[in-house]
């Protein structure tokens, strides 16, 4: 046979075709990039704008101030590589009495392939959201007639320092168990691995808050640093001597220049409190699971995200939820089952194509602990693990792929043929992206 000379090639090419058509993956990431794969290592580049261009007062016979747009050119390297190398005996004879076997390698090559490519893609969004953009429970530390939190201005962003809880005796007791007012449950106030690339935000009153940070580093439990949503540290709505956003203070959403106008900054404020966001997972039902994906739709809104061309990735189980929400019953029928199956792409709602991602493809993560007791007798339990469950517009995540090289060769001594390949991938987003994206934690 001697298409059995090409197998090699065409073994490759019709793996890739059917993983762009089974993988998640394919259906929410972009290809805009700039250069082009050969090899591991290779570097593209993707432009995105940290700021928004900045209006101001015209005044008649005065010059106008020209404002400087911070661009970033994001480097995307080529990180990931697969193969496969497998040898079959005498491949023409079995192809005489078993024409099924290329199409059996095929979808297994193409599952396995595909399983590992969804699972890279989505993990990138769990590390990569806009802090603010979370959808979970938080938890809430108020500060009250003493100083929970303080924050300090760095090069790069910023550091939150808790404060050190002391019994009366004046034996230090590390992270004391709080009640969270936003479930009343108590849980450690220090910070937790677990804490990771979520918002956090500092409050002295209810109106007094900085933005949400980005926690980007955890040095010990009451210590963590903290960078923009979009690691910027300057530009037109810095402060002067600033790194961070907002440090003047806001309302919750909107963050001027020199906040209420107080001449201090976050920085020096005392009683401050915190909050972390989405440090819970929340406990979804078929009861609950349609208004958390209205909040994820609010947080898109909020960035001023497009309202076409969202997606949203569930587990399975998220997904029979949703069809059995009273929400979709009966009259959200029609939209839940509007279009074509495809790339995962299981049914539409609210605005967003929901798609299923089975097995281990959706990244999980454990909750913020629990705690209780008191001093030496504190115990902590860790929290529930969730999903991270991504909502995104294709434009945020940008995707890079090749098949490297693909060839047929003799195994020495057997009379066999070794099929191998090499898959080259790669997933960014881009820093001025994340606002592209919002994430519900929850369990399921």
């Amino acid at each position: 046979m001697s298409t059995l000379n090409d197998f090699g090639e065409q073994f490759a090419s019709k793996v890739l075709t059917r993983v762009y058509a089974k993988g998640v993956f394919e259906g929410i990431v972009n290809r805009n990039y700039e250069g082009e794969i050969k090899k591991p290592g290779d570097r593209v580049n993707i432009l995105s704008f940290l700021n928004d261009i900045l209006l101001s007062d015209y005044v008649v016979g005065s010059d106008m101030n020209s404002e400087q747009i911070i661009d970033a050119e994001d480097v995307m390297i080529v990180e990931k590589r697969k193969y496969y190398n497998f040898s079959l005996d005498r491949l023409e004879d079995l192809f005489t009495y078993g024409a099924d076997i290329p199409e059996n390698l095929l979808d297994n090559q193409a599952n396995v392939l595909e399983r590992s490519v969804d699972a890279y893609v989505l993990d990138k969004f769990a590390s990569n959201v806009k802090a603010g953009s979370w959808v979970g429970t938080d938890l809430y530390v108020v500060g009250s007639g003493a100083t929970m939190a303080s924050i300090v201005t760095t090069a790069t962003g910023g550091t939150i320092t808790l404060s050190t809880n002391v019994e009366s005796g004046g034996v230090d007791t590390g992270p004391a168990p709080w009640e969270n007012p936003r479930d009343g449950l108590t849980y450690s106030t220090g910070f937790e691995t677990s804490d990771l690339y979520k918002g956090i935000r500092l409050s002295s009153t209810a109106t007094l808050v900085t933005p949400w940070y980005r926690i980007s580093g955890i040095t010990n439990t009451m210590v963590a640093t903290v960078t923009e949503w979009d690691q910027a540290v300057s530009g037109s709505d810095f402060a002067e001597g600033h790194t961070l956003r907002g440090l003047y203070g806001g309302d919750g959403r909107i963050f001027e220049k020199n906040g209420t106008g107080d001449v201090r900054s976050f920085e020096n404020f005392s009683a401050l409190g915190w909050e972390i966001q989405a440090a819970i997972a929340t406990a979804l039902t078929s009861s609950v699971i349609y208004e958390q994906t209205t909040l994820l739709a609010e947080a898109l809104n909020e960035n001023e995200i497009p309202e076409e061309d969202r997606k949203i990735v569930l587990p399975p189980a998220g997904l029979t939820m949703l069809k059995q929400a009273s929400e979709l019953q009966p009259t959200g029928i029609s939209e839940i089952y509007t279009g074509t199956i495809l790339n995962g792409r299981a049914m539409r709602i609210g605005g967003f194509d929901v798609y299923s991602a089975a097995g281990s493809r959706l990244s999980t993560r454990a909750g913020h602990s629990t705690a209780s007791g008191f001093g030496a007798d504190i115990v902590v339990t860790t929290g529930p693990t969730g999903y991270l469950m991504p909502a995104m517009v294709t434009a945020c995540c940008t995707f890079a792929d090749k098949w490297a090289e693909s060839r047929v060769v003799g195994a020495e001594n057997q009379f066999a043929k070794k099929y191998q390949g090499l898959f080259l991938y790669s997933a960014l987003i881009p820093a001025g992206r994340r606002k592209y994206a919002a994430m519900l934690f929850g369990t399921i």
